[in-house]
């Protein structure tokens, strides 16, 4: 693996960029012994980003990133924003806990990227919650084996999850009042499959850190924990903990993604929605607490 620069603030900085990659990837591989870069061809540190990626034919992705990992011929590069990579090294100690976290999962990504493809899930409905299933079991296993490199300012996304569990009541019941006003079946499960997707990858994502640290919610945070266990997430956020814990031992396949795909179910039919098959197709029945009486 080479580190290669590209632009005038990178590579006028390319000596001390070059020792802090190669020290922080040696303490990262010393400490994961398990961790496999070999896929990783190059680093590429260019004050360019949007550009790079573009020459390398990554699609683009919206909102300011420090890294990116793409393809690269038969293998992978990773990506870094030159400026904001020197802007970071001239900052404080905690702004170089977060890039020592942000660099270790990026190794684990590289890691993952390698794995197998998993096969095709049996069913319809299977195949509709396939990508959240993945997107969940991305975000547990990376934070998980992350989990020693966390910053100790990190609040683990439960800022971002409290924010989930007081919106998405009400915008759910929205996009069910919405329904009964247009008759718009395909709007509804778009719009209401992206919010459960989003809820139960931050889901995934805090279950990570907490089993990656041996620790309950409610010795990181109390205040968390009674909000989760007054809210609608509590039996949802119960069972999917133990079926990430006990599917990460099982090892990726369908009998780990099966609770899961329970999981994501139960999550729409706490708001009301039932998925089901019929005729090869995914359909959604709409059972709200109380349907309006006038629509205006």
């Amino acid at each position: 693996m080479k580190i290669e620069f590209d632009g005038a603030v990178s590579s006028a900085n390319a000596n001390t960029l070059s020792q802090v990659i190669e020290a922080l990837l040696a303490r990262i591989q010393a400490r994961d012994t398990g961790l496999d870069l070999s896929a990783l061809t190059r680093i590429l540190v260019t004050d360019e980003l949007a550009a790079a990626e573009q020459r390398l034919g990554a699609a683009p992705v919206s909102g300011e990133h420090l890294s990116r990992i793409v393809t690269d011929g038969d293998g992978l590069a990773l990506l870094f924003d030159g400026a904001r990579l020197w802007q970071i090294l001239e900052g404080d100690g905690a702004e170089i806990a977060r890039l020592i976290h942000h660099l270790h999962k990026e190794c684990w990504r590289v890691h993952d990227a390698r794995q197998p493809q998993a096969a095709e899930a049996p069913t319809p409905l299977a195949r509709a919650l396939a990508p959240i299933v993945a997107a969940m079991w991305q975000e547990y296993r990376i934070n998980r084996r992350s989990a020693w490199s966390l910053p100790p300012d990190s609040d683990l996304l439960l800022n971002h999850l409290a924010a989930l569990l007081q919106a998405l009541p009400a915008g759910m019941q929205e996009e069910i009042t919405l329904y009964f006003a247009d008759q718009d079946l395909d709007g509804l499960f778009a719009k209401s499959m992206g919010r459960i997707a989003h809820l139960m990858q931050a889901v995934a994502h805090v279950q990570g850190y907490l089993d990656g640290m041996g620790q309950p919610l409610q010795a990181v945070s109390g205040e968390m924990h009674e909000l989760v266990a007054g809210s609608f997430l509590s039996p949802i956020w119960l069972t999917t903990a133990q079926h990430l814990a006990a599917g990460h031992d099982i090892g990726p396949g369908e009998l780990a993604d099966v609770p899961l795909r329970r999981d994501i179910h139960n999550a729409f039919a706490t708001f009301g929605l039932q998925l089901r098959e019929e005729d090869g197709d995914v359909w959604v029945d709409v059972q709200p607490i109380a349907r309006p009486e006038t629509l205006h």
